[in-house]
């Protein structure tokens, strides 16, 4: 240490004489703020382009690790209570130390902190770092203004009930304890950065008393105690879990500028980064709660919350992630594990030693071996010690503090993210124009639910009447089916998991059906809300649309609609001289725990709109084929963004990923002719051998997909023109591909998406640039290379406040066609995955609400109850109609929608929903 002083005094002689205040950094926080990175490990650094000329100036000429020409450090840490100072020019060793006053050989942030500060500002800068392993925020750090600590409700029940496990043996010493170590280590933090600042000479001998001193930066890098105590932070999983840590983490930074007399000063919060981005959703969680208080108005534009999970090595996380496995069977095989090697006990040590030994040769590879060795020399908890990691860190600390405190994030304002994906798939021949089905991929687009404005739907297709130049309506007549899975702004109980409807869109809009008993209008004046009559008795379809099981994750959804004679064509429609047809198309699923027909789409949902337009007569989905060659798209109306004019932000959303890497989205896309099964079934209705529902082979074609398509996903601000629309760098992270002719999906760049928990998820970040023909387009960026002061990273997308949503209701007059002739059974309820619950009764199909609006005299109904009839005792639930998939596994309907008849009513009655609303607390 005399040595490193000697030299000091010689480097400090030989700067120039300056005016400028010296400029002070304080960097503070438990081991990571120590730094546990091995100075062995620096070569790793260079094995990566992006990273080399990190370590160029990490090392000098020599190969030796750089001594900064203008930067000094007095470090303050220690272990128990034997704490001590080593100080000097900064170079690695500043790390954790066993010593506080020799080089342990170790590095954490402060190395490239300075090292950045030292290329950019040419000025003395005086670094004071104080930090000590496993202390806590709550508890050790606890800033004054915090008060006193005090127990919470979990606490005082566990701590003061049975003795056990985590319950202190001792209360009054416990407490005595708690009030002694409280804001123990952030006294000795602002002890010692007072004491420093008394004297700056000492360390920095470049200091000019003169021009004095200006505490230019904070950098609080902390986290891990806070996050694994379940005590102080109780109710794991739960939103709001550490709403305490962000309370006080304020309070502390308050307290820092006010004890340092620095109102303004600039602070950064180095976000908790351990596990990269496969971290669990605690730790997720609380990396929130770090951001959280750089989200508060007092503190805008001068604190900033820096993630440092994009300098998570993952290629060494995988590694000691196979690690951790020879870590357990070592457990295992000591335990006796009954599932594993040594469950009779019969293992001497060096056995279990040769058993482990091999266990470890084939779960990690030489290569991996080797690799560890070159990059890691730490545990999990300390970023695996990997210097790489602390090294990026560090440059980011100082490169967020060297930015002038500008009003970017001010500036910063809510957009979306809209437009289509598109997925191109070859034609059949026009003969094919009964029907379609599809497999669809469900998964939650987004990590959080984002409030109503958000609409977008997944994979799907859009069925219009097939018609010819010569038969297309003069005006305009938009009609189709459209709907599919996704998320609606009318949806009332929604979450991340993805609903069904049916989407019937009558002409111009000016009807719409979404299953029985939702579409638009009002009871009063329906639009729709009776177009879809139920057919099966063992699914209940909600008024909110139909609920898949929640936590649903890339599995494949099929649906399809093929027409049924279940009606007969009538030659007047509500009393005009107007026909209406009887393709009753039907809505056939393929789940996991239901398959057939479900519902339909009753004829006089089409025609009700040909009472005013007769030249639409016979041009309707009532009478007409279905086009067989539709367009394949995703559907995104909005999903939440931030953004200022050249940088923004995308609330985090993500794809199903399969094992190797790739995502499905659509698969077996297939279009009928009617004879796939019309003309069995008219066979069978006009009195002939019972239909199987087996759809025809023969009779079907399944579209090749092709590769390519694109997207012009865009991001914006409201209001924005659709010409002035930027659209994101889509084919940057993302490549369409065809595993087999009849599956379409992604594939996606490894370097800028992430992957976890079976979803990969996009970029966030993009700035503003331009593509190959010079027009704008975002362009991703790397979470690392956002700037702190622009409020992107510190923003969170989170659920907003609304109010609880008004129950979906039917009427209730006596005299309505729900009470006459009424229900046979009922009600009943179902609670359903989404928080909601469902009343229903048992309806006789034909009198049912839907079939009392469909424009059927009794006779005509009595005639379709006898069809559904046959149905019912024919074509049950566990058979396969669509043709099963090739690929992946089948999603599953809300098990509670699965439903048993009451006895005596198996056959023909149908269950049909009357009121959802949120399950009462």
């Amino acid at each position: 240490m005399k040595h490193l002083l000697i030299l000091a005094s010689l480097f400090a002689t030989a700067l120039p004489a300056t005016s400028k205040p010296l400029k002070v950094f304080i960097l503070a926080g438990q081991s990571n703020m120590e730094g546990h990175a091995k100075i062995e490990t620096f070569d790793y650094i260079g094995d990566d382009p992006a990273t080399a000329p990190l370590l160029k100036q990490m090392r000098g000429a020599d190969g030796k690790p750089a001594v900064c020409n203008h930067v000094w450090i007095s470090y303050l840490t220690g272990m128990g209570e034997e704490n001590g100072e080593g100080f000097g020019k900064l170079t690695a060793g500043y790390g954790s130390r066993q010593k506080p006053d020799q080089d342990g050989g170790k590095i954490g942030p402060e190395f490239t902190f300075g090292l950045t500060l030292d290329a950019v500002l040419n000025e003395p800068v005086l670094i004071i770092k104080t930090a000590w392993g496993g202390k806590s925020l709550h508890t050790d750090f606890r800033p004054p203004s915090a008060g006193a600590y005090e127990l919470n409700d979990y606490q005082r029940k566990f701590y003061y009930g049975p003795k056990g496990h985590g319950v202190p043996e001792d209360m009054t010493q416990w407490l005595a304890d708690k009030k002694k170590d409280t804001g123990h280590y952030y006294r000795l933090m602002v002890e010692h950065v007072k004491r420093v600042l008394a004297d700056p000479k000492r360390v920095c001998p470049a200091y000019d008393a003169s021009a004095g001193y200006e505490i230019a930066g904070f950098a609080w890098l902390q986290g891990w105690n806070d996050m694994v105590d379940g005590h102080t932070y109780p109710d794991r999983g739960k939103s709001g879990r550490f709403a305490v840590y962000s309370d006080l983490l304020a309070h502390f930074i308050r307290d820092v500028r006010n004890d340092l007399g620095a109102p303004k000063l600039p602070f950064i919060i180095g976000v908790m980064g351990v596990g990269g981005a496969k971290a669990g959703a605690d730790t997720v969680a609380f990396r929130e709660a770090m951001t959280a208080p750089s989200l508060l108005p007092e503190f805008n534009g001068n604190v900033f919350a820096v993630p440092t999970s994009p300098f998570w090595s993952e290629e060494l996380g995988a590694i000691d992630d196979k690690r951790q496995q020879v870590r357990q069977m070592g457990f295992y095989l000591n335990s006796k594990h009954k599932d594993h090697a040594n469950a009779d006990g019969h293992m001497t040590e060096e056995q279990k030693r040769e058993y482990l030994k091999q266990f470890e040769t084939k779960l990690i590879s030489s290569a991996e071996v080797a690799l560890w060795q070159r990059g890691a020399s730490n545990a999990g908890y300390h970023y695996l010690g990997c210097s790489k990691t602390f090294a990026q860190m560090g440059k980011a600390f100082a490169e967020a503090l060297l930015r002038k405190p500008s009003t970017a994030s001010a500036e910063i304002k809510e957009g979306e993210m809209a437009g289509y994906l598109f997925g191109p798939a070859e034609k059949v021949p026009e003969e094919f124009n009964g029907g379609f089905s599809l497999y669809a991929a469900a998964w939650p687009l987004v990590g959080t639910y984002p409030g109503h404005k958000f609409q977008t739907g997944l994979c799907g297709t859009w069925m219009h009447p097939q018609w010819t130049d010569a038969q297309k309506p003069k005006e305009k007549c938009y009609t189709d089916i459209e709907g599919g899975l996704g998320w609606w702004r009318d949806t009332h109980f929604p979450t991340t998991t993805p609903k069904f409807i049916m989407g019937g869109v009558g002409p111009n809009f000016s009807f719409i059906a979404n299953g029985p008993g939702y579409g638009a209008g009002t009871w009063e004046k329906p639009r729709g809300q009776y177009g879809v009559a139920q057919l099966s008795p063992w699914l209940l379809f909600p008024l909110d649309g139909l609920n898949l099981k929640q936590g649903t994750k890339g599995e494949l959804f099929g649906y399809g609609y093929l027409p049924l004679p279940l009606t007969n064509p009538k030659a007047t429609t509500a009393g005009k001289n107007v026909p209406t047809g009887n393709h009753c198309w039907t809505l056939f699923l393929n789940t996991a725990n239901f398959k057939g027909p479900a519902t339909f789409f009753t004829p006089f949902f089409w025609t009700q709109a040909i009472v005013e337009h007769p030249e639409w007569g016979g041009l309707l989905l009532d009478s007409r084929p279905a086009g067989p060659n539709k367009a394949i798209q995703m559907e995104t109306q909005h999903v939440p963004a931030v953004l200022n004019s050249q940088h923004a932000r995308v609330a985090p959303t993500s794809f199903p990923v399969g094992p190797d890497g790739t995502s499905t989205v659509l698969h077996r896309l297939t279009a009928y002719k009617k004879a796939a099964l019309w003309d069995e079934v008219q066979k069978w209705f006009d009195g002939g051998a019972p239909a199987d529902g087996a759809i025809k082979a023969e009779a079907s074609a399944v579209h090749a997909f092709r590769e390519g398509g694109g997207s012009n996903w865009s991001i914006y601000p409201p209001g924005t023109k659709r010409e002035e629309k930027v659209p994101l760098a889509w084919s940057a992270f993302a490549t369409s591909f065809t595993p087999n002719p009849i599956t379409f999906g992604y594939k996606w760049n490894e370097q800028l998406t992430r992957t976890g928990d079976g979803l990969v998820t996009l970029p966030e970040y993009y700035q503003l640039g331009t593509n190959a023909r010079n027009k704008p387009q975002w362009a991703v960026m790397q979470p690392k290379d956002v700037p702190a002061d622009l409020g992107l990273t510190q923003h969170r997308f989170v659920t907003p406040p609304e109010k609880p949503q008004e129950p979906r209701t039917t009427p209730d007059d006596a005299e309505s066609c729900w009470k006459k002739p009424g229900p046979k059974a009922g009600p009943f309820k179902a609670k359903l995955g989404d928080g909601s619950v469902v009343t229903y009764y048992w309806y006789r199909f034909a009198d049912q609400p839907a079939m009392l609006n469909a424009d059927l005299t009794d006779a005509e109904r009595e005639q379709v109850q006898a069809r559904v009839e046959k149905l019912h005792r024919t074509w049950t639930k566990e058979r396969n109609y669509l043709t099963p998939p090739d690929v992946g596994t089948l999603a599953s309907i809300d098990p509670a929608l699965i439903l048993t008849p009451p006895k005596g009513l198996e056959i023909g009655y149908v269950p049909i929903a009357t009121r959802q609303e949120l399950e009462a607390p």
